[in-house]
């Protein structure tokens, strides 16, 4: 959530807020479960076709962006820039008067089939994902990655007349896997139901993938006869088909062991030295890291260490450009101060709307701005007029 005077900005939120004005990055649930809020929505038109794939509920207002649009929300500016990381993902810039911050949701910082790398951006602030931010995740190249895929199953599995079955996010990387075996084989590819719904949303925005529905005579007529591969979900079940070898395509598959499932880091983030490059290129004051739990707690550490940038985990707590916020009596007594040197007019009327964007200017946040007017309403050195306006004493 960015605040700035009066406006608020909130991304990618996982449950209900009070707020109108949410970014979504892209369609993957963790991060699009806003679109069932019925609230005023901005999002890509391509995360809007893949989250209607899903069937999942869309209500309220959504508006459409795009990578290199803007949008004005008050005094604070939106830019939408590419983030690499599936079909139609961005990454989100607010621009205030005090300085500027990046949110990148997801990102990706190679070639892929699919996409092109994150788009590199300047900022004060930067708050990224760390989702492979450990050095024990080092992705090969796609060409390396697509190669072992490609050996794996017609070699391996094709040989010995069982079908290969790739399982991996439905949006991305399944998309990934059906141009590496359109590209680099001969063998028909069938898609389950939710990886088809996806696939013809890439389709449509200009993606030549050529597949077969499993639920379809044509798919079902491949699948008996085994000359086939197929591309399913991840942590779906594959009880109903026969006479499979199955296999796991994800960033996750560096550290897993086999398990039954051959493992190929097949990924649709950056891993550890990407995300450090990233980092160094947008050259932030600040950074805050996300997402990776146990595996990325050091790499706000490693941030610090290695590029010389302040750096910590994003919390629930306030934040600044300045460093985190803290209401402390001296924040308090110098935002008090400033205030009285705006609001320096006997008889004149400030909201509170007012008062807060120009204290914005100065360095004090929202939340230090309520504190210090509840202050001086104690101290009575102002007057509340109603819930908006006060004067001086």
């Amino acid at each position: 959530m960015v605040e700035y005077g009066d406006e608020t900005i909130v991304f990618d939120p996982s449950s209900g807020t009070p707020y109108d004005n949410i970014f979504i990055t892209h369609a993957h649930a963790d991060h699009s479960a806003a679109f069932r809020l019925p609230a005023k929505k901005f999002a890509t038109e391509e995360t809007m076709s893949l989250v209607r794939s899903t069937e999942r509920t869309m209500l309220g207002d959504c508006k459409v962006v795009a990578a290199g649009g803007r949008v004005r929300i008050g005094d604070l500016e939106v830019r939408v820039y590419n983030s690499g990381h599936i079909l139609g993902s961005v990454q989100y810039e607010v621009i205030t008067p005090e300085g500027s911050l990046l949110y990148t949701g997801d990102l990706n910082c190679m070639d892929t089939y699919t996409t092109r790398p994150a788009d590199t951006v300047s900022c004060d602030m930067l708050v990224v994902e760390s989702t492979f931010g450990s050095p024990v995740f080092s992705f090969p190249t796609r060409e390396q990655v697509a190669v072992e895929i490609v050996k794996w199953a017609v070699r391996q599995v094709n040989e010995k007349n069982k079908i290969p079955a790739f399982q991996s996010d439905s949006i991305g990387n399944a998309q990934e896997l059906i141009t590496i075996f359109n590209r680099m084989t001969r063998l028909p590819v069938v898609a389950t139901s939710a990886v088809a719904r996806a696939s013809a949303v890439y389709q449509k925005y200009g993606h030549k993938l050529d597949y077969v529905d499993a639920g379809s005579d044509d798919g079902e007529d491949l699948l008996s006869s085994g000359d086939c591969v197929l591309i399913a979900p991840k942590g779906g079940s594959l009880s109903r088909y026969q006479n499979l070898e199955v296999a796991f395509a994800s960033g996750w598959a560096v550290i897993l062991r086999r398990g039954g499932k051959e493992p190929f880091p097949l990924s649709d983030h950056a891993d550890f030295k990407q995300l450090l490059s990233f980092v160094r290129r947008c050259s932030p004051k600040r950074a805050l890291t996300f997402h990776g739990g146990s595996y990325s707690k050091d790499f706000a550490s490693i941030v610090r260490r290695s590029l010389g940038i302040e750096a910590g985990p994003l919390t629930d707590r306030e934040e600044a450009l300045r460093g985190r916020v803290s209401l402390d009596a001296s924040r308090v007594n110098s935002c008090s101060r400033m205030l009285m040197g705006v609001a320096c007019i006997p008889g004149f009327e400030y909201s509170r709307r007012w008062l807060t964007k120009e204290l914005a200017k100065k360095g004090f946040s929202k939340s230090e701005v309520d504190q210090t007017l509840i202050v001086l309403l104690d101290l009575g050195r102002l007057v509340a007029e109603d819930a908006d306006r006060v004067r001086l004493a």
